[in-house]
């Protein structure tokens, strides 16, 4: 997997986390789960405003694992030598003797 699709998935999580927040905040701000001396909150925005919450987790864990994978590829690929460039022998290369 290369770098710039690691990215792309970033970004697209990063926007599925914004809009999921923004509409959390803007149509359902006040949803909260039934207490005692609370009225009743209806099923449908209760739903809703678990559905939006789950969204913006995943969203969120997405974000971070594949922005994780994106650095670590970038410093595995800035920490290995060029062998085009140098004679030496890494550890996975087929060895040309017994």
């Amino acid at each position: 997997m290369s770098i710039t699709t690691l990215l792309k998935v970033f970004m697209c999580a990063l926007i599925v986390f914004a809009v999921t927040l923004e509409l959390r905040r803007a149509f359902i701000w006040d949803v909260a789960p039934v207490s005692w001396d609370l009225e009743p909150q209806s099923l449908w925005a209760l739903g809703v405003a678990y559905l939006l919450c789950t969204l913006e987790d995943i969203a969120a864990i997405v974000a971070g694992l594949t922005l994780t994978a994106a650095v670590t590829l970038r410093v595995i690929r800035w920490r290995a030598p060029k062998l085009e460039d140098s004679g030496r022998r890494t550890p996975f290369s087929p060895s040309s003797g017994g």
